[in-house]
């Protein structure tokens, strides 16, 4: 899949962007502060339907009520027309200019993002880690969005139950839901990251050192069929109570990095960490492909800031072999070592104009 045309218009302080993007790779060039990474926002947004930081409100450029950015994406030898907008805090998503609904929206676009905050993930709270594993796996299987939401609109009434008092048979009709929803979390996030773990393990090893033995697994607090996990907050019920909330469930697992069966949070350095982020997005697009036959475009955001000579020149060598859309974004094009082509846009002021290097 790549993107062939996109249109930008008034996301955040971008007015009026149109571009023909290179299907290798696409430089967005600038000082900081002039729209680079709102570029790749937009673009994520508009694979995604969410903003890549922030509220979608905060999307709108300052002074409008509406922002839009429409892209025409050739896939398997058909070209696709997508089309996401807000106005006044309502979304519209449109698929061959029609408007339709998540589910019909999804498909001819896929994209796995780098950002420098992703740098932290190894070390952050384990809410980061589980936005990373939900994004990831949402990426090769859209439907796993709908029981994300469901799932939490479920949480959020078996809290209210909890600090409300609500009656037995409240919690019976709301904790089923809940199990149901959470099993099949569980389930896809296990499969995934038992399908993960190798392939970063490899990426780590070729990223890093082989003999620091890097190491991805899925931690949690509850597991079973569904019947297993209402019995389980059945019985959590009071403890619960007197918390306020519930305590147990995929809202609060975790997904565990280790260095030489050490804890990678305590253990690893600030190098290190930022080769385990790398290779988990590398082991992301391997799956992909692997597994789904998606080849995702990547959008990077300032990532050779981030890295060390040796592990920047690492991340070239392995994007000189993808086989598909890369856009990036740098202060200094000399960081870039690309072998394959590319076009360069000079980004300044929210304007993006195409120039030769």
């Amino acid at each position: 899949m790549q993107l062939e045309r996109v249109s930008i218009r008034d996301v955040r302080n971008l007015a009026a962007v149109d571009f023909e993007p290179h299907p290798a790779f696409n430089v967005f060039a600038g000082a900081n502060g002039q729209g680079k990474t709102n570029v790749l926002g937009a673009l994520y947004w508009l694979a995604t339907l969410r903003p890549m930081r922030g509220r979608l409100r905060e999307l709108v450029r300052w002074g409008e009520k509406t922002a839009q950015v429409s892209g025409h994406i050739e896939k398997d030898g058909l070209t696709h027309r997508l089309n996401v907008r807000v106005d006044g805090g309502k979304r519209t998503a449109q698929r061959e200019e029609k408007t339709v609904s998540n589910a019909q929206y999804f498909g001819p676009l896929s994209v796995v993002l780098f950002t420098p905050d992703d740098v932290g993930l190894v070390r952050g709270a384990p809410a980061d880690r589980r936005k990373f594993l939900d994004r990831a796996i949402f990426t090769g299987q859209p439907g796993y969005l709908a029981d994300v939401l469901a799932y939490r609109r479920a949480l959020s009434a078996r809290n209210a139950l909890l600090r409300d008092g609500g009656a037995p048979v409240l919690f019976d009709t709301y904790e089923e839901v809940l199990a149901n929803h959470a099993a099949r979390l569980i389930a896809s996030r296990r499969t995934y990251v038992d399908d993960l773990a190798p392939r970063f393990k490899a990426a780590f090893a070729a990223i890093a050192d082989a003999h620091l033995g890097g190491v991805v697994r899925y931690r949690e607090s509850l597991s079973g069929t569904p019947d297993d996990l209402r019995e389980a907050w059945a019985s959590d019920r009071e403890r619960d109570r007197n918390r306020g909330f519930t305590q147990r469930g995929p809202h609060v697992d975790d997904l565990v990095l280790r260095l030489l069966d050490r804890p990678a949070k305590a253990y690893a350095s600030q190098g290190q960490q930022r080769a385990m982020v790398l290779a988990l997005k590398i082991a992301e697009i391997e799956a992909l492909g692997d597994r789904q036959q998606i080849t995702p475009v990547l959008l990077l955001d300032d990532v050779s800031s981030e890295l060390d000579p040796e592990r920047n020149r690492r991340l070239f060598e392995f994007l000189g072999r993808f086989d598909g859309q890369v856009f990036i974004t740098t202060t200094d094009t000399s960081f870039l070592k690309i072998s394959r082509p590319r076009r360069v846009f000079a980004v300044q002021d929210g304007r993006v104009e195409q120039h030769p290097e």
